[in-house]
């Protein structure tokens, strides 16, 4: 993936309001302050105005998603509906790295039995499959490295949210022939996984070395348009285990997002501390 702030801020203006809402109220846990859950209209329109959001976009974009379920409404402040399970769409990428675990060399395997489903039933199941990981093997099904804490418990949650319990099979490939996999090992693009872990770490790393010669407002709207797109890719990584990817190179730029974000925290918290 090629990125740069040029790539980041055209993304940003194509965007709909209805996306930076959500991404706005996703980022929030990212400061990791507990009691900051969720943000009033007051916070979204001043954040809207640094931003250039029109406040009438934002005011229909906080009204339709609420009345759609995607938000809620508490105490006058806006937050993203949750269920009461503790895995949500997408992925929070902060929560992932500690789940990692080492792989023992066992295949994660989700197979619909001689269920037969409809073209969009299966859709859904792709894209849920594709945000945790899998990849599909016709006449067997999405299979994975199983090498994340609780990822069969997450897998069901995911799957199950589309379709009833006993009409998938979850469970391990163990004793795999050495043609199976490597075919599942060359799956996924890891060249191309690989080099993103490089440039986005590239680009972090001067934006944060560049923050004290940049306004508050560039610090804003940059630290928006390219965090929303490094976060967005880690959040749909697949985490493979250090025997299928650069894990160095992939720590070195979960660790450097980390660290501008703090960087950038206080900034942004004044904005919404605004009266």
């Amino acid at each position: 993936m090629k990125l740069n702030y040029q790539i980041a801020i055209e993304r940003l203006d194509a965007d709909s309001a209805d996306k930076k809402v959500l991404e706005l109220l996703s980022a929030i846990k990212g400061f990791q302050i507990s009691e900051l859950t969720g943000l009033s209209a007051k916070q979204l329109l001043v954040i809207a105005d640094k931003l250039e959001i029109s406040e009438a976009s934002m005011r229909m974009a906080l009204s339709r998603q609420t009345k759609q379920g995607k938000l809620i409404r508490d105490n006058g402040k806006y937050a993203l509906a949750k269920g009461k399970n503790p895995f949500v769409l997408p992925r929070f990428w902060l929560d992932i790295k500690p789940r990692s675990i080492k792989w023992n060399g066992q295949w994660l395997l989700v197979n619909q039995l001689q269920h037969k489903f409809t073209p969009t039933i299966m859709r859904r199941l792709h894209s849920k499959a594709e945000l945790l990981g899998f990849k599909f093997f016709q006449n067997l099904g999405w299979v994975r490295p199983n090498n994340l804490s609780d990822l069969a418990e997450e897998t069901v949650y995911h799957f199950h949210s589309i379709i009833a319990e006993p009409k998938l099979l979850i469970g391990n490939l163990t004793d795999i022939d050495p043609e199976t996999a490597n075919l599942f090992k060359h799956s996924w693009p890891t060249n191309e996984l690989n080099q993103f872990y490089v440039d986005a770490n590239e680009l972090i790393a001067n934006e944060c070395n560049s923050m004290e010669s940049q306004s508050d407002q560039d610090i804003l709207v940059r630290s928006f348009a390219l965090g929303r797109l490094v976060v967005e890719y880690l959040s749909k990584d697949p985490w493979l285990p250090r025997e299928l990817i650069d894990l160095p190179a992939r720590n070195r730029l979960f660790d450097k997002t980390v660290e501008y974000y703090h960087k950038i925290t206080p900034l942004w918290l004044n904005v919404m501390n605004q009266p």
